[in-house]
């Protein structure tokens, strides 16, 4: 072992005060024998150190008087897609606060700057922000309430968290204690920081699974990190209506009372909606799927200011949004809308009680709103009229000014924040595996179940040639490390067996497993491994059959794109209305790659492989690898490339056949589809953006059977390639049935480039 480092003298002043608090905390507690949250404390440790750092903040908030910090924000969300994630919209801020105990806040918005990528990533607009004043402005604000805070007032953020660090916490969390870090402090020594993971007795969204590295000396937070101990499902809902009136957005259902509250259910509950309210909420919400929204990791770096102040350095926040159906065996894994947000916070100066203000900085908050405000700058509110604990913020009249400053930090997919990636993803597995405790007041826990009623639930009624009108209905049952559903579907075609599907999906930090036994109907030929049909599906039953079996798949985690999956199936298809058999049983993988950074413009590469085996009835093996660059030229010029190769070997049906043409995926400008055992393709595309799209020259090649086909065009490319509209036109002849060359316009979406 190292040298020990011990803190400074008002480091040592501090600790034996929150020591002795300490003591008389534990002391009092132990003397309450009938104390339901006695066994919080898993460890003498963790005890020690939990009671130490509540007991050190609040007396640590008795010596700061004011401060003055840059902040400095960014948020990102990208546009999820199979092939690969891209920017979609981005926003930037820098601003100027200062705090005091016993004065309003005083902000001064320096530059501000958003933007749509996707739509146009030239154009950009002053960005409001997320108001970062709000949890920053107190230097010792309660960490865990960032996770709310993006989403609401800090005020309702502050009530809807149940926090770790509370005076009640002890009732839904237990502690244990871990392993020992080194932090490296701005003076260039280290301290020891010890672990202290923080388990919630149940599973809701106002409890935290959290780790925090508490000083063992001073009982300061040197950083903190923590996810919400269930994601967001069944307590969002779209409302259509609100109080009479037509007001679209969601709602996420936090109000639950405190059971330790005088009050009474009846006065914290909003007044009941209007019937006609309800019915247009309802509808619309069973029919569209039920979303989720997860707050998978957020970090709270400290820093130990001027060797005396542990104050919040930086936050990092990452979440994403997705739908909650589709835990099937044929149903798609959902896209996930990532969410990455970034604070930085530079203290610029700190004064402490009792102290006269440093020269050069504001030593009160109107003489801060004099120093910053210029004519014309646009006043949040009057300062006269705020409390203490509120914000007055100062907005430049030249907004354009504000988005192109040089104050600007860069996009969170240009450079990282306050935490590197690798370290994020190593903290998000460890929260990740964090379960729940035991005992405490587990009255505000929902629910496990979750029924869907036959007929009432829209987004289950469907209607096909085979089945006409289908009737759905589904159970679910949340375990915490995973789910259960059950789907049953019954047609009003004739007496057929219903349609039932039970899958069981099981959540691990570095993967999703999904166990499905079921009988469905499939449309697309037996064996192709058709999908489920949708909501309404014409055509002839011919076109349809039915699937039963078992299936095992592996995915990502949940949140992150399926790049990386893995099917074992055993089942048999059944023809409609042959009744014609097909027995299998096999596995297919597949691999899609991004690699590359997501700023616009930049260079980027992958691909995609995958192989299915298939015994049984026509045994054979299907594979195809295909690889993508994106490479930006000279004059605003992207080059495109792209090759791929597919085989099928064993003995085939016509159907597990590759197929090239018509759809224009690997070859444009012909009349039909040719079908293969062996076929090749390369593609070469130069684009040129032009504001909100791009201009796209290109050509293909492509071989099937001995055969080469060839195709140029020009075509317009919108939203970086999520939708893309050509104009191809085949070149030569072969005499290959189907395949002639024409002038053939493409739609396509989700492409490469």
């Amino acid at each position: 072992m190292g040298e020990r480092d011990w803190p400074t003298p008002s480091l040592r002043v501090a600790a034996t005060l929150a020591i002795l608090l300490a003591a008389i905390l534990q002391g009092t507690a132990s003397a309450q024998t009938q104390d339901p949250a006695r066994d919080a404390y898993l460890d003498d440790t963790a005890r020690r150190l939990v009671l130490g750092l509540k007991a050190a903040r609040d007396t640590a908030r008795l010596t700061i008087d004011t401060y003055t910090a840059l902040i400095r924000e960014r948020l990102g969300l990208e546009w999820p897609s199979p092939r690969r994630n891209r920017p979609w919209v981005h926003g930037e801020r820098t601003a100027r606060v200062r705090w005091s105990r016993d004065e309003p806040a005083v902000v001064h918005v320096l530059a501000a700057r958003f933007r749509v990528a996707l739509v146009d990533p030239e154009d950009s607009e002053f960005f409001t922000g997320l108001r970062t004043e709000r949890f920053a402005a107190d230097p010792l604000g309660d960490p865990f309430t960032f996770g709310f805070t993006v989403f609401a007032p800090s005020t309702e953020a502050e009530i809807t968290t149940r926090s770790p660090l509370g005076p009640a916490a002890e009732r839904y969390y237990q502690f244990r204690s871990g392993d020992t870090i080194a932090v490296r402090l701005s003076d260039g020594s280290t301290l020891r920081a010890v672990a202290v993971t923080v388990i919630p007795r149940y599973r809701s969204i106002r409890l935290v699974s959290a780790i925090m590295w508490i000083d063992a000396e001073s009982f300061g937070l040197a950083r903190v990190a923590y996810r919400l101990a269930k994601p967001v499902d069944r307590e969002m809902t779209w409302r259509l209506r609100s109080g009479g009136r037509w007001s679209p957005g969601l709602h996420i259902d936090i109000s639950t009372p405190d059971p330790a509250s005088s009050a009474s259910a009846t006065d914290s509950t909003p007044d009941r909606p209007g019937f006609f309210d309800r019915l247009v909420n309802g509808a619309f919400n069973s029919a569209l799927p039920r979303l989720r929204m997860d707050i998978s990791t957020v970090v709270a770096e400290y820093g130990l200011w001027e060797m005396r102040h542990w104050l919040p350095r930086s936050v990092t926040w990452r979440g994403d949004m997705s739908a909650r159906e589709g835990v099937t065996a044929a149903g798609v894994a959902p896209l996930a809308v990532p969410v990455m947000i970034d604070w930085t916070l530079e203290i610029e100066d700190i004064r402490e009680r009792g102290a006269g203000a440093t020269p050069g900085t504001p030593a009160t908050a109107a003489a801060a709103l004099r120093l910053w405000r210029q004519e014309g700058d646009s006043i949040s509110g009057a300062l006269r009229e705020a409390e203490p604990g509120e914000t007055v913020t100062i907005t430049p009249a030249d907004r354009q000014a504000l988005v192109a400053s040089d104050l600007l930090p860069p996009t969170v997919w240009e450079e990282e924040g306050g935490v590197d990636d690798a370290i994020i993803e190593r903290i998000a597995a460890e929260l990740a595996g964090i379960g729940t405790g035991e005992g405490g007041d587990r009255a505000e826990a929902p629910s496990p179940w979750l029924f869907d009623a036959p007929g009432k639930t829209l987004r289950l009624l469907r209607y096909n040639p085979v089945e006409r009108v289908s009737v759905g209905t589904r159970l679910q049952r949340d375990f915490g490390w995973g789910r259960a559903a059950v789907t049953a579907r019954v047609g009003t075609a004739g007496a057929a067996p219903p349609d039932i599907d039970l899958t069981l999906q099981r959540n691990h930090s570095g993967h999703t497993m999904l166990v499905s036994f079921y009988r469905s109907l499939r449309d697309g030929e037996p064996g192709e491994g058709g999908s489920t049909p949708g909501i309404y599906v014409s055509g002839d039953p011919e076109d349809f059959h039915w699937s039963h079996g078992a299936a095992v798949r592996f995915l990502p985690p949940l949140g992150e794109r399926s790049w990386l999956s893995l099917r074992l199936f055993a089942e048999q298809d059944a023809a409609i209305p042959t009744d014609a058999k097909r027995n299998r049983a096999g596995a297919a993988v597949a691999w899609a790659p991004w690699w590359g950074t997501l700023k616009p413009g930049s260079f980027g590469g992958g691909g995609r492989a995958s192989v299915r085996a298939s015994a049984g009835d026509n045994p054979h093996v299907r594979a195809v690898v295909e690889g993508t660059l994106v490479i930006p030229l000279f004059s605003r010029l992207f080059l495109g490339l792209q090759a791929g190769t597919a085989r099928v070997w064993g003995d085939p049906a016509p159907h597990d056949l590759w197929r090239i043409g018509a759809s224009g995926r690997w070859l444009r400008g012909h009349a039909e589809s040719v079908r293969g055992a062996r076929v090749h393709m390369a593609r070469v595309d130069l684009q040129r953006p032009i504001r909100f799209l791009r201009l796209s020259v290109f050509g293909d090649w492509a071989s099937a059977g001995g055969d080469d086909f060839y195709a140029v065009g020009a075509g317009l490319v919108f939203m970086d390639g999520i939708l893309r509209v050509d104009v191809a036109r085949g070149l030569g002849s072969n005499g290959r049935d189907g395949a002639d060359p024409v002038l053939k316009l493409h739609f396509r979406g989700d492409a490469w480039f």
